[in-house]
């Protein structure tokens, strides 16, 4: 189904899932309006999916963990006069270490990213899809979200706000027109989980058959949100684990947590 006149603002859609994302919904028909920090690839990027697909294509490029950096996004698209019909909050980061071993600067971007700039986002767009009656929300949470992540500790902090606020935002717009879908990948075939393994040797290695691939989540994350589905939890070994943590008590899923966070901060 095209949706053509429809405009979609993605984040984080230089690279991994954010890139994925903005190719399915140009497959759709949507116009986008793309932003990251690397205004080269996102301009590569617009090149080929406005040639490939004939849709309108808008480059935003914007450091998303600076203050105010949502704002000046909005505005700039306010400018352009594009009417935005689903946002795509996909941008984020993460880092493997020890809570006390990161430095509070490395906390602080962490949060603006993955939880500021995200919220800010949100608010901004959300009104005028309840005023047109018509809109979608997709957050990129993770399976991070449904416990605690030692060695990762904010992030899984992190997706877990993005989680509570997707399902709660979902019961506020029922009936307005407007969904808000959760995507919740685990490992993830993408230049933020290579680069956060890349310099440290550990005993934890990613199994193949638990690394995803971007260009699927992003197809399950458009059909889930299409469909108005609050919760999308990506690949079966994941589904079936989400549904083991909701049968545990909260001193086994420490647990586990511990001991696989534990073996990614061991060094060989």
């Amino acid at each position: 189904m095209l949706h053509t006149h429809r405009t979609a603002l993605i984040t984080g859609a230089s690279a991994g899932i954010g890139r994925e994302f903005a190719k399915v919904f140009a497959e759709h028909g949507f116009d986008l309006a793309l932003v990251a920090r690397s205004e080269d690839k996102l301009q590569q990027l617009a090149q080929e999916l406005g040639a490939a697909h004939q849709v309108s294509v808008t480059v935003i490029p914007q450091d998303l963990t600076l203050d105010d950096a949502a704002t000046g996004g909005f505005d700039e698209v306010q400018r352009t006069g594009i009417k935005v019909d689903v946002l795509v909050n996909n941008a984020g980061i993460t880092f493997v270490e020890a809570f006390a071993d990161s430095s509070l600067d490395q906390h602080l971007r962490l949060l603006q990213l993955n939880v500021v700039a995200l919220t800010a986002l949100t608010w901004l767009f959300l009104d005028p899809m309840i005023e047109r009656g018509w809109g979608k929300v997709i957050n990129l949470a993770s399976v991070a979200a449904f416990q605690p992540t030692p060695s990762l500790a904010l992030y899984g902090a992190s997706k877990a706000f993005v989680l509570s606020l997707s399902e709660a935002l979902t019961e506020e717009l029922r009936g307005t027109g407007v969904t808000v879908t959760a995507v919740c990948p685990g490992f993830t075939d993408t230049p933020m989980v290579r680069n956060a393994l890349a310099d440290r040797d550990s005993l934890f290695e990613i199994p193949s058959f638990l690394l995803l691939d971007p260009a699927g989540i992003a197809r399950e994350g458009y059909r889930a949100a299409m469909r108005g589905k609050v919760i999308q939890v990506n690949g079966l070994p994941y589904k079936l684990f989400e549904q083991w943590m909701k049968l545990q008590p909260r001193w086994l899923t420490r647990t586990v947590g511990g001991l696989i966070g534990r073996l990614a901060l061991s060094e060989y």
